[in-house]
């Protein structure tokens, strides 16, 4: 892999560092005040990059993804800073974590889908599985140790020094993303942004065979997955009894998991015949969160993550580059703000209806109930012939 790509996959470590040790601590401090601000926190995280995702994909085509990362980074800093700030001087009132999450969520809008695609600027299509493996590899070791971090230091310097921590990382990645330039080049957009280039684009996305079934795959997982790992186990452990820490434990279990699996994918390669990994993949995360939902003790809570994790990458690593080189280059930033839009919408009414359904009868319900829905992603591969025959040519020494 070029050194560019190397270093900025090793700034992504501390940046994600940073950010996933803020999200929890933002997460733990509001399900103090109960399911339904826990769940609103959540929600205003997400529901800015559902209503700006396209123009966001929109602008990293037209301005390239590099420049666009440099803006968000430092948009994310002067948040980061001032988080620490107002907490320092009004605590954390439940309308500062709401204020907080939903400026997050607006840089996200921008930032998630130049990221995305900025693998592609350093590698052929041939290797990019193995890069993008490496990427989520970086990512899923960054989220392993915030966790458990995060509910460490959230006891020991509070929200303020978990913002700052997250400083650090900004620091370090927009370094980074200023010093090293890609080798490849991505060709801007023709057209303006405008509502004319996100409507063009979301027509391509809608006749592009294998697409809309790629979509649909990413939108169950993730509305399974997300809610019942980042609200679910804050709920599930206040209910058992649980310490922040064996929380923060719990959910870096799933981290730890795709660690695994996403090694194995940067070493080796992804698969070539994609459809078996998206297969299985469903149905792994399914029985791991049967059995988190079962899980009286928070060590056997970590096993049944660890297994969601696994499940998750195996799917994610072989349907994220599958879902690239189907995008047309010139709409590719495009293509990737629809898929993290279809990952976050559905979470703007599940993410309401797991805290009615967690008060109601449990958390342990609600996550059995987001294991059964996992499972449907398998279907929806199996029923879609162009996924099924679809083969990634792999780097060398991939394996079916």
């Amino acid at each position: 892999m070029p050194k560019g790509f190397n270093a900025w996959v090793g700034a992504s470590v501390g940046s994600e560092l940073g950010s996933g040790v803020l999200a929890f601590a933002l997460t733990w401090v509001a399900s103090g005040y109960g399911p339904h601000i826990a769940a609103a926190v959540l929600t205003m995280s997400i529901a800015p990059s559902v209503l700006l995702g396209l123009l966001g994909g929109a602008v990293a085509d037209r301005f390239g993804p590099r420049r666009v990362m440099v803006v968000c980074t430092a948009a994310l800093l002067l948040i980061s800073g001032g988080l620490a700030a107002a907490v320092a001087l009004w605590s954390t009132p439940p309308a500062l974590l709401l204020l907080t999450a939903a400026l997050i969520g607006t840089v996200s809008a921008f930032h998630r889908p130049a990221a995305g695609v900025f693998p592609r600027l350093f590698v052929a299509d041939k290797t990019l599985g193995a890069a993008m493996a490496r990427v989520g590899m970086a990512s899923q070791i960054a989220r392993t140790i915030a966790p458990p971090l995060g509910g460490l230091l959230i006891g020991m310097v509070a929200l303020s020094g978990v913002a700052l921590l997250d400083v650090v990382g900004c620091i370090l990645m927009l370094v980074t993303l200023l010093l090293i330039h890609p080798p490849l080049e991505q060709p801007p957009a023709s057209e303006s942004v405008t509502f004319g280039g996100i409507v063009s684009g979301l027509k391509t996305a809608r006749t592009t065979q294998g697409v809309p079934s790629l979509l649909l795959c990413v939108a169950i997982v993730a509305g399974a997955v997300i809610p019942a790992v980042l609200l679910g186990i804050p709920l599930a452990a206040r209910e058992r009894g649980w310490s922040a820490t064996e929380a923060g434990l719990i959910e870096a279990g799933w981290i730890a998991g795709g660690i695994l699996s996403g090694a194995w994918f940067a070493w080796r390669g992804t698969a070539s015949k994609v459809w078996r990994p998206m297969t299985v993949g469903p149905l792994l995360i399914g029985a791991g969160l049967v059995l988190l939902a079962l899980s009286s003790h928070w060590a056997l809570a970590v096993a049944s993550t660890s297994l969601v994790g696994v499940g998750v990458v195996i799917f994610t690593a072989h349907l994220f580059p599958t879902y690239i080189m189907l995008a047309p280059p010139l709409m590719v930033s495009r293509f990737q703000s629809l898929l993290i839009i279809v990952q976050q919408a559905p979470q703007l009414v599940i993410n309401a209806l797991i805290g009615l359904v967690a008060a109601t009868v449990g958390a342990g319900t609600m996550i059995a109930l987001a294991g059964g829905v996992a499972v449907l992603a398998s279907i929806v591969v199996l029923s879609d012939k162009t996924l099924r025959t679809f083969t990634a040519e792999g780097p060398e020494g991939a394996s079916d």
